[in-house]
């Protein structure tokens, strides 16, 4: 009997791991959006030395997920999917380990539906499929947490200190383990802390460069995540519906109170045994509350730099949903997975709910231009990485790009442009010497103004 039981929870945890890595797959080949393009160009353009020392200090994160980048594109290439698969490899692994976390915690039963839920979740499978460090700080973040579990603390120091060279705010998850069991964690993290020393100096540069853009960006550093009450409520919003939203405002309202209905109950049900679930609670809660707080002095705050913590948000979830019994199991299980799915596939399959697109803009772009000579205009430089990235013929420069020829045609890119330009200043320019706006275009938030000299114009 009890190799029954084991074969059909290895079925059930195959199954599970197969259809988050096939889930994963879809749409995969979706444009690349800035951050993505960034660490792309980063990774194929910088050295290995380069990277540490003259990209990252500019940067705000560690420069460990872009060196990794750039072993892995060396191998497979820049193209959206094979960037991606390093991130979809990540997220399926976090999926196993949250098996095996939830296993050493509370048995099969919870192991196998955490697994299921963090397999179709649709917060992680978005970032699953980013080229960014989110997906493999999260599998970091859970191995920390399981080789805590299983006290294995040589491992626990090795991937923490990877942790934190992959990102800073995961940092916040060490606190609690800490709090847990302060005596056996003093050596650990003083490991830790002399595995981060060679770093320290890079990060007190990317600490000031960073607190710079309070004073020479002010509406960037805003964006780029401050504390305040929509920031906070999107938390468990997207924590439960991932990156999807409806014009339709009072169904979203509907969706959102309905979903946090169900997955409130299943919440709830870890209170049935309390001082068994309190870890995981305080491993969840503290690093949300401790950027948030954060978040009030550093633009650090926002749901998608807290991916680390949603593991333990469904082990919560699975745990509580166990607890309430065989009456409330089925229906519970049910409704989250119907949530998770639903979620899930309106993201992968509405192209309005993918990343910027940008390869569509440049393509609509080039084939305007044709064989007229044109230039793309941005309102700062440091946003042309995406178009860099597919860009094939027409150049594109910064806000000072409009003297570098006589251009028949001009590509205006409205991106960013109330942070960056909110005078409005670069196409004031533009049209004050002679080009006249002949078409408006968006990709999925990525605005182009297409321009004509007059002469030309009045051609046609």
């Amino acid at each position: 009997m009890e190799v029954k039981v084991r074969s059909r929870e290895k079925t059930f945890l195959i199954l599970v791991l197969v259809g988050a890595f096939v889930i994963r797959l879809f749409s995969l080949n979706q444009s690349l959006w800035l951050d993505e393009a960034t660490s792309v160009l980063a990774a194929k353009n910088f050295s290995f030395p380069d990277l540490i020392f003259k990209f990252s200090p500019g940067d705000f994160h560690p420069p460990l997920y872009y060196l990794v980048l750039k072993m892995w594109i060396s191998f497979f290439g820049t193209s959206e999917i094979a960037v991606r698969v390093l991130s979809v490899i990540s997220g399926v692994a976090t999926v196993y380990i949250v098996y095996l976390i939830g296993k050493k915690l509370s048995g099969s039963g919870v192991a196998v539906t955490a697994a299921a839920f963090l397999a179709t979740a649709p917060l992680h499978i978005y970032y699953s499929q980013e080229a960014r460090m989110y997906s493999l700080e999260t599998l970091l973040a859970v191995l920390v947490v399981w080789f805590f579990v299983s006290e294995k603390w040589i491992g626990l120091v090795i991937t923490a200190a990877i942790l934190l060279y992959t990102d800073y705010l995961p940092a916040l998850i060490l606190i609690p383990l800490f709090l847990i069991k302060k005596k056996k964690l003093v050596l650990p993290f003083i490991g830790v802390l002399l595995l981060l020393l060679p770093w320290f100096p890079i990060f007190l540069n990317q600490l000031q460069n960073g607190l710079a853009v309070h004073s020479n960006a002010p509406n960037w550093w805003v964006t780029l995540g401050k504390t305040n009450f929509k920031e906070l409520a999107l938390v468990p919003v997207k924590f439960m519906l991932g990156r999807i939203s409806f014009y339709n405002k009072s169904l979203y309202a509907a969706t959102v109170l309905g979903s946090g209905a169900i997955f409130g109950t299943a919440l709830f049900g870890t209170l049935r045994k309390w001082q068994k679930a309190r870890p995981l609670w305080l491993l969840f809660l503290f690093p949300i509350l401790a950027a948030a707080a954060l978040g009030l002095y550093i633009s650090v705050f926002s749901y998608f730099r807290l991916l680390f913590v949603l593991p333990l948000f469904y082990l919560l979830v699975a745990y509580g949903t166990q607890n309430l019994g065989a009456r409330w199991f089925k229906p519970l299980l049910a409704g989250i997975l119907f949530i998770n799915l639903t979620a899930s596939s309106l993201y992968l399959f509405t192209p309005r709910f993918h990343r910027e697109d940008w390869k569509s803009a440049v393509s609509w772009l080039e084939q305007d231009a044709g064989q007229k000579s044109a230039a793309t205009l941005f309102v700062t430089n440091n946003q042309r990485d995406p178009y860099i990235y597919y860009s094939k013929g027409v150049p594109s420069f910064g806000p000072d790009g409009l003297g570098r020829g006589n251009f028949e045609k001009i590509y205006l890119m409205r991106y960013v442009q109330p942070i960056f330009d909110p005078q409005d200043s670069l196409r004031k320019k533009i049209e004050s010497v002679g080009y006249q706006r002949m078409a408006e275009k968006d990709f999925n938030g990525v605005t182009v103004w297409a321009y004509e000299r007059n002469t030309y114009a009045n051609l046609h």
